[in-house]
């Protein structure tokens, strides 16, 4: 894509769809936000790929999802 142009509605589309956020390994250690993490919107699933690697990759259903979702927001008060 050159300079000014705008994404197409596909490309918006995959990026708004696609998260990634850094993280820490427990497992591997390392510094600090150094292991990311992509979270992916398919259709009604939510995909976790942990190290971006395909590897192990967890996927939720909706409701699971919101379950994680309400979880984490009742931790972080």
């Amino acid at each position: 894509m050159s300079a000014g142009e705008q994404p197409s509605e596909t490309e918006h589309r995959s990026h708004s769809n696609r998260k990634v956020i850094h993280a820490t390994c427990a497992l591997h250690r390392g510094p600090v936000g150094f292991a990311n993490v992509v979270l992916t919107k398919r259709g009604d699933e939510i995909e976790l790929d942990p190290h971006v690697t395909g590897c192990c990759v967890i996927t939720f259903e909706e409701d699971a999802a919101t379950a994680v979702r309400d979880t984490i927001t009742e931790w972080l008060g």
